[in-house]
């Protein structure tokens, strides 16, 4: 009998996960410059908890995360979508 354990990884662990740059300009170096940019509003304006939610749905659902709309140089949860 195998014993089968499926670790579900944190908003946290994404993030640190898919936030490491390389600075090639790669397609994954440029999702993860966003995330960066991302994490970094959502804690000015105390939304690290959504922020976290929407990675653990992205990873559930296999998608990433866009920014639908930048309001004078901020990003809110409220603008973020699953694409």
């Amino acid at each position: 009998m195998f014993l089968v354990y499926l670790h579900i990884m944190t908003g946290r662990e994404i993030y640190n996960k898919l936030s490491q740059r390389d600075y090639s300009g790669s397609d994954q170096d440029q999702y993860a410059q966003l995330l960066y940019t991302i994490h970094f509003h959502a804690q000015a304006n105390d939304e690290l908890d959504a922020f976290y939610s929407f990675l653990e749905s992205s990873e559930r659902l296999n998608k990433k995360l866009s920014v639908s709309d930048f309001v004078l140089e901020e990003i809110f949860m409220s603008s973020i979508e699953l694409v």
